[in-house]
């Protein structure tokens, strides 16, 4: 069956249940889009999102505004995975032994030997990712009073998460933690709300790399990650001590400023109840331990606190180590792996192969035949998140509902109901209806109306409010955390992909082609290097090394970092997978480095490094990254912020321009705006921006419509940089208009530089012409060879270009048609605010304003006269319709900035 015809009958498919729109109108009105409250479950965490779709198809996802988790702000990997729904890689039917297969056969094959388990007592193991589902547990534990079972939760890349809120904090401590990456919108979002105003809040980041939040402190202090333990206690002993002795010894020894780490352990002293230190999850257990003991002291329970135990629980290394020597030792009669991919992301290949060897039955449910698939007999195919129902809880405590938005494409199946049709006895209901009785049971309540207009008021709203449940502290004894003494060599600190996370989105080509934030690296991974090490060792960009640890070798190519800590390196995770026509071959497979008996498996002392005479040819996307006295992304400490601003008056031989109506405009804060580059991946949503592979990125081609610009400020120790979104500025005098001969880029009376893709004949005059470098050029035609469900991804709303187009930013242009059409049907003026591009949209920071210039109480207005804005190379006389605020700063006064 073709793509087409099952995405036709996936829409009428009776069971796919009740939804409710969070649209309010009647019906599905054609050609208007149509939204739906669900959740993005990754790792334990619950993402609650709208999910956008057109005539019953998703093609976009934002946050859900109800939600005091995301505040209608959506983690990048979320608006990315619109991208997985539609992946022509998925499974569309059940396999057994490598064979297409239906779901009665496939179940059959696997009732035996729980059959068997039941009668002998002998075990199912049940391996799955972290779970934050009050239901899907409950569904496991009922399996487990049916049969015996062993249930591993394990989530391969993640270690101890936290639950953090920033709002009130004036003081933020970050010992190897990158709380701005945007993995957790509220983070990001409470960060920036602190960052503008009369008062900014004070960041400090000790680690051994170069992360977002390094990158946006205001005091950084370079230490290897195996002594963050000793910083924290250090810091401890200065608050019992007000006379801070201890702290000199500590900074003396470790290269670090006396004056600023004196400074740092004043200001949390001076913050209680206000201060807030946070532990990254690679550090070893005696520094969370330290990092615990240190909130205690500043009053921070209620700003950091740990996860209840049962709400997304996750094992270590070790467990999983137990449980696959358990399984060679023939102990279980069969293995389930649900979306987990121990295949791959296990460090010990020769305990992986031993423990499938022990178990007679081994299935796998998931949504690719991944490199686990190809061990397992049995391959059950998955619906996709959008396709599913379920439950979860968030951090904040609030239940949140996910509904499908779109009725499974495939012969697909939940992971819940496929444990459902296995349990023994009379055939259990679908797990829709078994989520639907759960709530009856216990959730609802016979106070307030019906449990039908309760549970679609919850399917509405997506999200069910409710008093969070206490959650402890973290434990902390006052002990001196004195760490066991590191062996000679290298440290290697081990995270996620921002992009492909722990190699589960591999096969994601918008997420595989996003540049990291402050490497621009695109399609891979590569060892983080310092520039002291790189020229210690003769290093360059691109040469492969051999990384050993403990015995365990990889091959990988360095990258030299300015930021880096000399002795530390640092590399992503998720890469080097096997498997899958766009994950397969891409970077390097790290797992194999992890030590599984170890506590902080992702932090590696010892590690030795040997150059090699191989070297690869990187795909990066920006090569130069200062800016040489320029005047283009600003940074200001707080005490030198302008306080006027005084209009510049070029000089121009175009005449002036009347906007009757309307005078689109658009504002970005740099004190806001972290890097996170989820504005990336929301414009490719919403603008089908194609991918283009990591050839034509090697040449400069990439399609991305806006792009993240980083830049490097200041030296050694206190390096630091600014990001600056870079999309067309929409200039009055636009250099870009005036060379194309065909008049195919041309503005509009609203102010907007359009384009008329079919008059544009390619001469890329105006891409010679744009002094901002935002234009791209289709040089290929890079969505003819798409296969068929991905074209179904697209907006309809936004032309596909062709081979030998010109494009760029649009200001999302159908989003303004569309309110404009709605505020005239309703009689009114478009409001301020009720226009979103794609990139303010997502934004968690809410960095992006966008609005009418022409009205004069608007926030983009505002924002364009503030004192610190300024407009990129004003001097050229474009008269850009961008306008950006420079980054303010807020340092210690009077103390050395960086350590």
């Amino acid at each position: 069956m073709g793509a087409t015809a099952a995405f036709a009958g996936a829409c009428s498919r009776p069971n796919r249940g009740k939804i409710v729109p969070y649209t309010r109108r009647p019906g599905t009105v054609p050609g208007a889009p149509d939204k739906f409250a669900s959740v993005f479950p990754e790792a334990g965490r619950a993402h609650p999102v709208l999910v956008v779709t057109r005539e019953g198809r998703p093609i976009h996802v934002e946050g859900n505004d109800l939600h005091p988790d995301s505040r209608g702000k959506a983690p990048l990997r979320a608006i990315a995975d619109i991208l997985g729904l539609y992946d022509p890689d998925r499974l569309r039917q059940p396999l057994v032994d490598g064979r297409r297969s239906d779901w009665g056969q496939a179940l059959a094959a696997l009732r035996p030997a729980f059959d068997a388990a039941r009668k002998s007592g002998k075990p199912v193991l049940l391996m799955t990712g972290a779970t934050s589902s009050p239901t899907r547990r409950a569904l496991i534990a009922e399996l487990g009073a049916d049969l015996p079972l062993s249930w591993v939760c394990w989530e391969p890349a993640c270690g101890p998460q936290e639950r953090l809120s920033l709002e009130h904090a004036k003081v933020v401590v970050c010992f190897e933690a990158d709380i701005l990456s945007g993995e957790v919108p509220s983070w990001v979002a409470d960060f920036a709300k602190n960052r503008r105003g009369g008062t900014l809040s004070r960041l400090y980041s000790i680690e051994g790399g170069f992360s977002l939040t390094g990158s946006k402190a205001d005091h950084r202090l370079r230490l290897k990650p195996s002594r963050a333990a000793a910083a924290a206690m250090a810091l401890v002993r200065a608050l019992s001590d007000p006379t801070g002795a201890g702290l000199d010894g500590f900074a003396k020894e470790n290269g670090l400023s006396v004056d600023l780490l004196r400074g740092l352990a004043a200001d949390l002293a001076r913050h209680r109840g206000a201060a807030v230190a946070v532990c990254g999850p690679a550090l070893s257990a005696e520094a969370r331990e330290a990092v615990s003991l240190l909130n205690a002291m500043l009053g921070a329970q209620g700003r950091l606190t740990a996860r209840s135990p049962e709400h997304a629980a996750s094992t270590g290394l070790g467990t999983v180590k137990e449980a696959l020597e358990d399984a060679s030792q023939g102990k279980f009669s069969a293995a389930v792996f649900w979306g987990v991919n121990p295949a791959y992301s296990f460090p010990d290949a020769a305990l992986w192969k031993r423990a499938l060897a022990g178990v007679p039955v081994k299935a796998r449910i998931g949504l690719h035949v991944d490199e686990t698939a190809l061990e397992c007999g049995l391959v059950f195919a998955e619906n996709h998140w959008l396709e599913s129902w379920g439950d979860h809880e968030s951090d904040s405590g609030f239940l949140t509902l996910q509904q499908p938005a779109i009725g499974p494409l495939y012969d697909t199946l939940q992971g819940e109901d496929i444990l459902l049709r296995l349990f023994s006895g009379a055939p259990r209901p679908e797990y829709r209806l078994y989520l639907e009785e759960g709530w009856r049971k216990k959730v609802y309540s016979t106070g307030g109306g019906s449990f039908e207009s309760f549970w679609t008021a919850c399917l509405h709203d997506g999200l069910l409010r409710r008093e969070a449940r206490p959650t402890a502290a973290p434990k902390s004894r006052p002990r001196s955390a004195k760490p066991s003494a590191t062996p000679d060599g290298f440290e290697l600190v081990l995270s996620p992909g921002l992009a492909v996370f722990d190699g589960r989105y591999g096969g994601n080509g918008w997420l595989q082609e996003i540049p990291d934030p402050l490497t621009k690296q695109t399609w891979g991974n590569a060892l983080r290097v310092s520039i002291a090490d790189a020229g210690r060792l003769g290093l360059r960009d691109g040469q492969v090394v051999k990384v050993d640890a403990g015995g365990r070798a990889v091959e990988i190519p360095v990258l030299v970092s300015e930021g880096q800590t000399p002795g530390v390196l640092c590399a992503g995770l998720g890469y080097g997978r096997r498997t899958g026509n766009v994950a397969r071959g891409v970077g390097t497979n790290l797992y194999p480095l992890l030590d599984c008996d170890s506590t902080s498996p992702f932090l590696l002392c010892g590690v030795s490094l040997t150059p090699t005479a191989a070297v690869v040819d990187l795909a990066l996307t920006q090569g130069h990254h200062r800016m040489e006295g320029r005047d283009i992304a600003r940074s200001v400490p707080v005490a030198e912020a302008p306080r006027s601003r005084e209009p510049r008056n070029i000089p121009t031989m175009y005449p002036a321009q009347d906007f009757p109506l309307h005078k689109w405009g658009m504002a970005v804060d740099l004190s806001m705006c972290v890097g996170c580059s989820a504005c990336v991946v929301a414009c490719q949503s919403e603008n089908n921006i194609p991918c283009v592979g990591p050839e034509q990125v090697r040449r400069g081609r990439e399609m991305h419509w806006i792009r993240v610009d980083r830049y490097l400020l200041g030296e050694g120790a206190a390096l630091r940089a600014v990001s600056q979104p870079m999309l067309c500025q929409h200039c009055d005098d636009a250099p870009c208009e005036t060379v194309c001969p065909v008049n195919a880029t041309n503005h509009s009376p609203e102010g907007l530089n359009q384009m008329a893709y079919n008059r544009c004949v390619g001469t890329r005059y105006c891409a010679n012409n744009c002094p901002y470098k935002v234009r791209r050029f289709n040089f290929f035609e890079y969505t003819a060879d798409k296969e068929e469900p991905e074209i179904l991804a697209h907006n309809p709303e936004v032309t596909v270009r062709p081979r030998g187009v010109m494009e760029k930013c649009t200001f999302c242009v159908q989003r303004i048609q569309d309110v404009k059409q709605i505020a005239k049907t309703q009689g009114r003026g478009v409001r301020d605010g009720e226009v979103m591009p794609a990139c303010a949209a997502a934004c968690p920071a809410s960095a992006i304003v966008f609005g009418d210039l022409k009205d004069p109480v608007s926030r983009v207005n505002s924002w364009s006269d503030d004192p610190r804005g300024y407009r990129v190379l004003e001097e050229v006389g474009a008269k850009p319709a961008v306008t950006y605020l420079a980054e303010l700063t807020n340092p210690l006064e009077g103390e050395v900035r960086h350590g």
